[in-house]
């Protein structure tokens, strides 16, 4: 009852599906848009937008727009990763447990899983998500994973394989959610949403390409079954004008009625 409630905040009853605007970024540190997150928020602040993935001290600082009925929902970035150049080490802890996201108002708990790292680390990783799953069950939250690779691979198809693979081990883990890559073809994306039989959404990536090349990229995905989209950087690295009407196409493709 309370994680199905809990998913009615990011998932629109009447399609499904899901427009997420992910303003987490800054965990890493200072980026291009993101300089005053709490502003950016307010200036962007839209019914098309379904849920927002941020942490919590920006969630702190912008607790109106949270407030009231037709609110987005609240998804809580709850691990942190640090890279050591030096001897090529990734280590990755958790931030928030399900508890403290529960008793904060968080709709749903956002983790990464790297595919492409060493046994080592890569089995540590699906320990702690693992973890955190089985803890979030008794607390009846959603927890959304991120399959990600952390360096690009050239052979278009070995890429899309390695991705395949890290989202169905996140699926085995139990996510509730996904928040895939775009594997690079829409026949893989059709097979993720034929196998993994829970709520695929996609995220949007690295500003590049044209914005129709965006749109069109966010249609395709939407007409053969994904569930929405996650996007930050396309968004709020544009003026607010021009964000906010972007996320209203955005809006109108996932939310658009389907045979």
């Amino acid at each position: 009852m309370g994680k199905s409630l809990r998913l009615s905040r990011i998932f629109r009853r009447d399609t499904g599906n899901t427009l997420i605007l992910p303003v987490d970024h800054g965990i890493g540190g200072s980026i291009e848009g993101l300089e005053n997150p709490v502003k950016t928020l307010k200036e962007l602040q839209t019914p098309d937008i379904d849920a927002i993935l941020l942490n919590d001290g920006v969630a702190r600082q912008a607790e109106e727009v949270f407030h009231g009925k037709g609110a987005p929902g609240r998804m809580l970035n709850s691990d942190v990763f640090s890279y050591e150049v030096k001897n090529e080490r990734m280590e990755h802890h958790l931030t928030f447990s399900p508890e403290i996201a529960v008793r904060k108002g968080y709709d749903c708990m956002k983790l990464v899983l790297f595919w492409d790292r060493p046994a080592e680390e890569r089995m540590r990783s699906m320990k702690l998500i693992a973890s955190v799953i089985e803890e979030a069950e008794k607390w009846e939250i959603p927890v959304l994973v991120e399959p990600l690779i952390s360096k690009p691979i050239e052979d278009p198809k070995e890429q899309a394989k390695v991705l395949t693979d890290a989202n169905r081990a996140a699926f085995e883990l139990g996510a509730d959610i996904l928040k895939a890559a775009h594997p690079g073809d829409t026949k893989t994306l059709e097979n993720w949403v034929k196998y993994f039989d829970i709520p695929i959404i996609l995220l949007g990536g690295s500003k590049s390409g044209t914005t129709e090349d965006l749109v069109n990229m966010v249609d395709d995905a939407i007409n053969v079954g994904i569930n929405g989209v996650a996007i930050g950087r396309n968004i709020w690295q544009r003026p607010p004008k021009e964000a906010k009407e972007l996320l209203a196409r955005f809006a109108e493709i996932i939310h658009k009625p389907r045979n």
